[in-house]
């Protein structure tokens, strides 16, 4: 199952994606793909990035000479891809990481995909934890997921910043079947006004998770994060992969 999630910078994205591959690794090795370039998914798990896609590619760049001759730099690459993932018992990290210098991200986005297409079939669960945007979903790297997760903050604003998202999704072909809207750190009760916002915009479902200060403090006290399953959120994640599953 792809699960990817997307939303505009702040809404909490990294940290359900964190406690989301945490809660599914105990069911199966979950692979984890931070494809946020700005992303710190893997503090979140408390795991040490071994190498990134970008750092390879820059090293690529840096040294033309390590690449054998009649070997494609992305080829290279793709059979060098386990000794830059992090592999746990439970989880299997990938990380896109930042080319550097001049240029675009066209070619790690070339080598994400070739990855995702030989990776992500090996894998019961992958949870993509994309950048900012649509990027990656724009440049069709991820051409399908089984589900995508829309993360808002609880505003009119935020909500309707999801549901352009989801109709980019539509305008570049992603293939989806199932798109739910989660709008996160609620505080206390959700109004009718921003329910009915958001369910005037088409998502399959819409989730609410809960603020929960135990993940305030923990953000205080340390870069992991890992929520019980008696918080307000950890109760609230496994009612959503109910969801996702169901």
């Amino acid at each position: 199952m792809i699960i990817a999630l997307v939303g505009k910078g702040g809404v909490g994205k990294s940290t359900i994606s964190s406690q989301l591959i945490r809660a599914l690794s105990k069911r199966d090795v979950t692979l984890a793909v931070d494809a946020d370039p700005n992303s710190n998914l893997c503090d979140k798990l408390g795991m040490e990035v071994t190498g990134t896609i970008g750092g390879l590619r820059n090293e690529i760049v840096a040294h033309p000479d390590m690449v054998p001759a009649g070997v494609s730099k992305q080829d290279y690459i793709s059979t060098h891809i386990r000794q830059i993932m992090t592999e746990t018992k439970d989880i299997d990290l990938l990380v896109m990481g930042r080319p550097e210098g001049e240029g675009c991200y066209c070619f790690t986005n070339d080598v994400l995909k070739n990855c995702f297409n030989d990776l992500i079939p090996r894998y019961r669960y992958a949870v993509i934890d994309n950048e900012a945007g649509m990027e990656h979903l724009s440049r069709r790297v991820l051409p399908r997921a089984d589900v995508i997760l829309f993360v808002s903050d609880p505003t009119k604003v935020g909500v309707r910043t999801a549901a352009r998202l989801s109709e980019l999704a539509d305008e570049v072909h992603i293939e989806s079947d199932k798109r739910i809207l989660i709008i996160n750190n609620v505080f206390g009760d959700i109004s009718e006004q921003l329910m009915d916002e958001a369910r005037s915009h088409g998502f399959d479902d819409v989730f609410v998770m809960p603020h929960d200060d135990f993940i305030s403090r923990a953000a205080m006290e340390g870069d992991v994060i890992e929520v019980p399953s008696d918080t307000p959120f950890g109760k609230a994640m496994s009612e959503l992969i109910d969801i996702i599953e169901g």
